[in-house]
């Protein structure tokens, strides 16, 4: 019976793993089909369970499925705080933040979401970085708070690229042209725009649509008529009431006045408060044309009502200065925690400065003892020095009289070898021997040696070949001149030279 639970859970445990891996590819059926046969043993452990309840947030949340409370997501976090598994709490952090969202309690959740993105920060984890910064891009965006909106958008576009995740990196650059539109900067939204446009393949549809939003806002004040075109056809499967007023902006730009106030009528369904109050101001100015003094007079007051309604609620939920209360807050934490560091280094060098004092002054007393028996030995060695260098002076003026000798052969080498190489060109340009003496025949010979040395000393080792010049009438052979060329050289005749043959025991002609 043991056995087979603990079997149970490991394979409970390695199909959740599977479910994780699967969803951080973004293969939401494939987890959704997997996680839902997986049988949890009423004896499942704690960590089994808190991977089970995280896992299935996560599903839930993707899926847009409803959350009727958070008590499994607070299971899987109180896990996870107890031990230690900071990836998965982080996880954890952000899901939690979306709900608690979603119920309208946006002060906890933007600090559930802050404290997961300091928890990522040292995990290099990209794909969970880009998943919080989506959410804090969303919550300050939702807030009007487009500068810190855009600074999470563009952290997110960073981690989408580094891990060249395609889905996020369309609607990323997507986004970035919503808030340039925002900005009223048109030129800076169309870059992103068609920075886009490659990957718009990658997004889902709902996505693709608000693509086309945001092209119809790129063109309403130059082709109105396209722009209504493009929000036309994002209406089809998009029901959102802001597309409304942006058509109703294009017919306005066009003239068609009367179809623009039906239309922001509709727009006003937009539960953001911002948007609202842009269109009744468009509505005010309108009226105010119309000279319909009264319904003017109306819009006015609901504009006024919103502005208040919009201030207390940005007082009550103030995102931006919860951000910036945590984000003072991490800092004096890091600040902390940058002084405990220091504080351990300077600890861990002062214990090793009482190591290496306490090791240098143990080993300077050995050193101590060992420089006295050196001392003694070194002033017997000075003794032996004294006669050695003695002998050395000695040996030192005998290597002197050798270099000199050396240098004399050298010299008279060189010499010997200059001489040769003048007779040998003497004879190679068609000279004679004739005032030749016996050095001129040997300095030739010793030229000769640098061209076929075996050669030169198979003759010297050779008795019958012993004057100079029948070493040179053998060499002139061996250089392969002609017996008429030979004679030239030699200055005798023909005759002469089968003498010389003769007495060299030389058949060759």
């Amino acid at each position: 019976m043991i056995y087979c639970n603990i079997c149970c859970d490991n394979k409970a445990n390695q199909e959740l793993q599977i479910v994780e891996g699967l969803l951080n590819q973004d293969l939401l059926d494939s987890a959704y089909t997997t996680f839902n046969k997986i049988e949890l043993s009423t004896e499942k452990t704690t960590s089994d369970s808190a991977l089970y309840y995280l896992l299935k947030t996560e599903i839930m949340w993707q899926k847009e499925e409803p959350f009727k409370d958070d008590s499994i997501i607070n299971f899987a976090i109180k896990y996870y705080e107890q031990h230690k598994d900071p990836k998965r709490l982080a996880n954890a952090y952000h899901y939690k933040s979306g709900i608690l969202y979603i119920k309208g309690r946006k002060k906890q959740a933007i600090a559930l979401e802050k404290k997961a993105e300091l928890i990522a920060k040292n995990l290099q984890d990209d794909l969970l970085n880009i998943k919080i910064y989506n959410n804090l891009f969303y919550y300050n965006s939702e807030d009007n708070n487009f500068q810190e909106a855009e600074k999470y958008c563009r952290k997110k576009l960073y981690s989408a690229n580094k891990i060249d995740h395609n889905l996020w990196k369309a609607i990323t650059l997507n986004e970035l042209a919503s808030l340039y539109l925002e900005y009223k900067n048109i030129d800076s939204a169309c870059h992103y725009i068609n920075m886009s446009l490659p990957l718009a393949k990658y997004m889902p549809q709902e996505e693709r649509n608000y693509l086309l939003g945001n092209m119809g806002r790129t063109l309403e004040k130059i082709d109105p008529q396209r722009a209504i075109s493009l929000y036309e056809k994002a209406l089809l499967e998009l029901k959102d009431p802001k597309l409304y007023g942006f058509i109703a902006d294009a017919y306005y730009q066009q003239g068609k006045k009367g179809k623009a106030m039906i239309l922001w009528n509709k727009a006003l369904s937009t539960p953001d408060l911002s948007f609202q109050i842009n269109v009744l101001e468009k509505q005010h100015q309108y009226l105010s044309e119309q000279s319909r003094e009264h319904d003017a007079h109306q819009v006015a007051k609901r504009i006024i009502a919103l502005k208040d309604s919009m201030a207390l609620i940005q007082q009550q939920d103030s995102i931006k200065e919860i951000q910036r209360m945590m984000e003072q807050e991490y800092m004096a934490q890091e600040t902390r925690e940058e002084r405990h560091k220091l504080l351990s280094i300077c600890c861990g060098l002062l214990a090793l400065f009482g190591i290496v004092t306490s090791v240098y002054v143990i080993r300077h007393r050995h050193y101590r003892k060992q420089i006295v028996l050196h001392k003694n030995d070194a002033l017997q060695n000075r003794e032996k020095l004294k006669s050695v260098l003695q002998a050395s002076e000695q040996s030192a003026k005998d290597i002197k009289l050798l270099h000199k000798e050396v240098d004399m052969l050298r010299k008279n080498q060189s010499q010997l070898l200059a001489k040769g190489k003048q007779r040998y060109e003497e004879i190679q340009q068609g000279g004679n021997t004739l005032l030749w003496r016996k050095p001129d025949f040997t300095a030739f010979m010793e030229y000769y040696r640098m061209q076929d040395a075996s050669f030169v000393e198979q003759l010297e080792s050779k008795d019958e070949i012993s004057s100079p010049r029948l070493m040179m009438f053998k060499t002139l052979v061996h250089m392969g001149y002609s017996k008429e060329r030979i004679a030239k050289a030699l200055c005798v005749s023909e005759d002469s030279l089968r003498t010389y043959k003769s007495r060299v025991k030389n058949n060759k002609q």
